[in-house]
């Protein structure tokens, strides 16, 4: 079965690539969450009450401007070079914290430059993910490479490696760095990624990739009778996704955005040390995603997906209870293994139920970040609420997770039909 989709790109370089910008646009989006507290503290010296919520405004602004565009990224992700728009992913993240770096010691300006941030995250993750996944698809029969859910899982672990050196770079840079100028150290390297990106592998796409699919399927039968044999269309499988993933949204919008205050406030551990424990934890933890990929292969996506949920909340539970630093560092690696579990299955099963690979991501994004932004001012409204307890944040993102597993028992029935 031949899946090189780009005529000049093999499917291997089109993964590398993907893997690095895919964790090139994650690491500054994910600094902010760590140094919560520090950003609180240089914002808002006079009440801790309007600190929250100002600090929930700026998680959800940044959260929305990663899902409010993917739709319309989706669409001209379907229609135009991919390439074009992963390198200008790269550009606007490079924006945004040169913004931060310079500006952000100023509320508003520090709004936009996270909006940047999750402009560069929204722009990526359309055309990434329908580059790899077309990249691993024949385009004439419509069939699957028989590891594509690691592929995608390793796709998935340069998101990981993304949201995980964000977070250990605090650690290492935030004495030398004040929190601003980190923002301004990540612009380096990802200056670099776009210029070698651009280079050597984004302006060999062809310009219109949607029409050689569509050229290669006509040579054969016309395509018309392949793809209806072989494309999957279920309309149902893909809302049922939906509304997990609205569920799982709404449980890891709330979980992230607390951990690094939760540690420092709850469990004593300084600012600069949860960091390091939120990014080497989450770091371990997008091994989730090989094995989320493997065995997504093995035993089907679904099973997966089902088995993630419910352990998302024993884990939730013993992160709340247990004290023990080394049982809680534990803990944290589970939590981040059963993330990263979730994504290979999530992302496999749109691909495979959608024609339109570009839009139905696009929807994807906007439905896990649209939800996801959700949760940061949810969690300043609790703390204004109950100022002296986490307590109802975890069991709210409990209750989220438990729905997540209904629906997906319902996935199952649906798909052993």
């Amino acid at each position: 079965m031949n899946y090189e989709l780009q005529d000049r790109i093999p499917p291997r370089i089109s993964l590398i690539a993907a893997f690095i910008i895919h964790a090139s646009v994650e690491i500054p989006f994910f600094i902010f969450p760590v140094i919560l507290l520090l950003v609180g503290s240089d914002l808002f010296q006079e009440s801790s009450s309007i600190g929250w919520l100002g600090l929930g405004t700026i998680g959800t602004v940044g959260t929305l401007s990663a899902a409010l565009p993917s739709p319309f990224f989706g669409k001209l992700a379907d229609n135009h070079r991919r390439g074009v728009m992963m390198t200008f992913s790269l550009i606007l993240a490079t924006i945004g914290t040169i913004i931060i770096g310079f500006w952000g010691h100023y509320f508003l300006i520090m709004l936009c430059g996270v909006t940047f941030l999750g402009l560069g995250v929204s722009l990526y993750h359309p055309p990434g993910l329908s580059w790899v996944t077309t990249a691993y698809e024949d385009p004439v029969t419509h069939t699957f490479s028989p590891k594509y859910n690691q592929v995608l899982a390793l796709h998935g672990i340069g998101g990981g490696l993304g949201a995980s050196l964000g977070p250990i770079s605090v650690y290492f840079l935030l004495g030398p760095f004040n929190w601003q100028e980190l923002y301004l150290f990540w612009t380096i390297p990802l200056v670099i990624t776009t210029i070698v990106f651009w280079l050597f592998v984004g302006r060999f796409e062809p310009k219109n990739h949607r029409l050689v699919i569509e050229e290669k399927a006509e040579f054969v039968n016309n395509g018309k009778e392949l793809i209806k044999k072989n494309i999957q269309s279920s309309h149902i499988v893909l809302i049922i996704i939906f509304a997990f993933m609205i569920a799982m949204s709404l449980n890891r919008g709330m979980i992230y955005f607390i951990l690094s205050p939760f540690l420092s406030e709850v469990k004593g551990i300084e600012v600069t040390e949860a960091a390091l424990f939120i990014g080497v934890s989450t770091l371990i933890g997008s091994a989730g995603q090989l094995l989320g990929g493997y065995f997504g292969d093995m035993y089907g996506e679904d099973v997966v997906l089902s088995f993630g949920a419910f352990f998302t909340v024993g884990i939730l539970l013993i992160i709340y209870i247990v004290d023990s630093i080394p049982i809680l560092f534990l803990a944290f690696i589970f939590h981040g293994i059963v993330n990263a579990i979730f994504w290979p299955s999530t992302n496999s099963l749109v691909a495979k139920n959608s024609r339109y690979k570009g839009q139905a991501f696009g929807l994807v994004m906007l439905i896990a970040n649209l939800v996801g932004a959700l949760g940061p001012i949810l969690v300043g409204i609790i703390r204004v609420l109950e100022p002296g307890s986490y307590l109802p944040i975890f069991l709210f993102a409990s209750l989220f997770s438990f729905l997540a597993l209904l629906f997906l028992l319902y996935l199952r029935k649906i798909i052993a039909r």
